[in-house]
């Protein structure tokens, strides 16, 4: 064998040993990482739940005109059972985060509360909700858990509610791949979502995305009122459960069902 042939020989060798040792390496933190992972993932299902932030995106796209008056008594109503479940359980503290959303021609996330203690928080009024606009759903659920991750603690349990009458046609920030991505990932760090929704098949849209509670609801008046009162029962009695519940994956299904309540 001449020296050429040697020489390159060896220098495969060395490139071999270097490729491998750089595929352990990778493999190894990669394995690391996901042991890491699943560890804070396991510390935050058992953590205690000392915050709930209550995170609601309501549609305000102009199907929801002449609804009105009974969605903003529907957020007033919902502000009061979030009020009483702080007044019974004051060791808990709760959150609200409330957005409207609509899109015409651009999107418009109107926020009506950031992030404020419940005792903080004022009624909602008529003049500030005025269905226009097509409906950038992906958008504001995108723009909404990504800024409420941010200041989110292992102690704090974050409780999304979704209502909408239409279906997503308007986003341009998310696509239907990156949100369920997304819900899939906040699910995994025990976030429960809720979607409520009127003229499609809401538990399949939901399903779609990731969310595990779904609700359909009639887009009248009568339905509209009924949808925010079955809300409201099924979110005392998960006020509730937070109490007694070991592992917040007990909490991540059954919200709309009736022998929870």
């Amino acid at each position: 064998m001449n020296t050429n042939l040697k020489i390159i020989i060896g220098c495969l060798m060395v490139i071999c040993a270097a490729c491998i040792a750089i595929f352990l390496s990778v493999r190894n933190n990669r394995e690391s990482s996901k042991t890491t992972e699943d560890e804070n993932i396991a510390k935050s299902d058992t953590a205690a739940i000392k915050k709930v932030h209550n995170l609601i995106i309501l549609d305000e796209s102009g199907s929801m005109s002449g609804l009105e008056q009974v969605s903003v008594t529907g957020v007033n109503e919902t502000i009061q059972t979030i009020r009483e479940a702080y007044h019974e359980n004051p060791e808990q503290e709760q959150l609200l985060t409330m957005v409207t959303f609509s899109g015409q021609p651009v999107m418009r996330i109107t926020q009506h509360y950031n992030s404020l203690n419940i005792k903080e928080v004022a009624e909602m009024t008529i003049s500030k909700f005025n269905p226009n606009g097509v409906t950038p759903l992906w958008d504001a659920m995108g723009n909404m858990c990504t800024r409420i991750e941010k200041e989110t603690d292992v102690e704090t349990l974050v409780l999304v509610t979704i209502i909408t009458d239409g279906m997503e046609n308007a986003s341009t920030e998310y696509n239907h791949k990156s949100i369920k991505a997304l819900v899939d990932r906040l699910d995994q760090a025990g976030w429960v979502f809720t979607y409520i929704g009127a003229n499609q098949d809401a538990v399949y849209e939901a399903n779609s995305m990731g969310i595990r509670n779904a609700m359909q609801y009639n887009s009248d008046e009568e339905g509209t009122k009924a949808m925010w009162e079955q809300e409201r029962n099924s979110r005392k009695s998960f006020y509730s459960r937070t109490q007694t519940i070991k592992s917040r994956s007990q909490l991540k299904e059954g919200y709309f069902e009736e022998d929870n309540e």
